[in-house]
């Protein structure tokens, strides 16, 4: 049986809920939730994706998505269009307000990665960013399964 000393589970829901934290304080300022965010650092990464899109790259389940881009919107975050290839899809940019906070917004995420990798060498940060994709991977792989079954 697992303990705390033990658990990647545990550790990893703490350093989630820490890092939550952090961004709500931070984020709070710009009128962006904490839940906004992977969606909104992936479309300064790339606009005019379909939300179905968002959800697969965010593995987020689609309906979440859904309802989180229509809060996006209602604040003024996102604006969403029908894509006019496929009149049943809608694509997802951002707002002309919040794209021209792009510097403050990633100078945010920048801090957050900061304080992550505090105390590390230059020598950790490469190792634990890789130790990190393994667990991500490690998941893929076991939900992949689990959906399978």
């Amino acid at each position: 049986m697992h303990s705390r000393r033990t658990s990647f589970g545990y550790r990893i829901s703490k350093l989630h809920r820490l890092v939550a934290r952090f961004i709500r304080e931070r984020m709070s300022e710009m009128g962006i939730e904490q839940g906004q965010v992977p969606f909104l650092a992936e479309l300064f990464h790339e606009e005019g994706v379909p939300q179905e899109v968002l959800a697969s790259r965010l593995f987020i389940d689609k309906g979440v998505t859904a309802r989180q881009l229509a809060r996006m919107e209602q604040s003024g975050l996102i604006v969403r269009r029908v894509n006019m290839e496929n009149k049943r899809q809608k694509l997802v940019f951002l707002a002309e307000d919040i794209r021209v906070r792009r510097e403050e917004f990633f100078c945010h995420l920048n801090a957050l990665t900061e304080a992550l990798g505090a105390g590390f060498s230059e020598r950790e940060r490469p190792m634990a960013l890789e130790f990190l994709d393994r667990m991500i991977t490690n998941m893929l792989v076991s939900t992949t399964a689990a959906d399978g079954d």
